[in-house]
């Protein structure tokens, strides 16, 4: 009896040192990286209302973070392996500006995600933007918040929303790139 006990206290002590030790090694091993999200083009049409809110572009990709993450280790981490995906920069591109159109007609913006496996829409990035010229806009990000649920989805949303500080003249033909920090 004794030697049973003694059998089974070794065995349990072995299983929890081991499965504990293999996490503390993962964590060693693991390097996090970063990986492109998105790269959405879009085309913001003529804006003549400054007074509200209003979508700019919208846009629905294809994206298996599960071969990303994969590929980036040589197989070795899956998307399972991994504690947090967090946006780590969002940026808008206008491809035609000029002087009369570029984002200084744009006093603030946010970008909303959803996935096919997640349809609550979440703010990805959002904040104010200065009136000087510029054809591009790093809108500031929640670098906090965990999408790893969301990424277990292959689609994902954005829809891409601002406020006009000026009409514009002519419609701007935009980009969206999304990094993702891995961890």
């Amino acid at each position: 009896m004794k030697t049973k006990f003694t059998s089974i206290a070794f065995a349990t002590f072995f299983s929890v040192f081991f499965l504990s030790s293999c996490d503390i090694i993962k964590d060693k091993v693991f390097a996090s990286f970063s990986a492109n999200g998105a790269e959405i083009n879009f085309t913001i049409d003529v804006i003549t209302n400054t007074t509200t809110v209003s979508s700019l572009g919208s846009s629905t990709i294809n994206l298996n973070m599960d071969s990303i993450i994969k590929s980036q280790t040589g197989d070795a981490f899956s998307l399972e392996d991994i504690e947090s995906i967090n946006v780590q920069e969002c940026k808008l591109t206008i491809l035609n500006p000029d002087t009369e159109n570029n984002f200084a007609n744009f006093e603030e913006g946010q970008v909303f995600f959803n996935t096919n496996t997640n349809p609550t829409p979440l703010i990805i990035a959002s904040g104010p933007n200065p009136d000087v010229y510029s054809d591009s806009w790093l809108i500031p990000v929640d670098a906090s918040v965990n999408l790893k649920p969301y990424l277990l989805g292959t689609q994902l949303n954005y829809n891409i929303s601002g406020k006009a500080r000026r009409a514009t003249t002519k419609p701007l033909n935009c980009k969206l790139s999304v990094k993702f920090k891995i961890n």
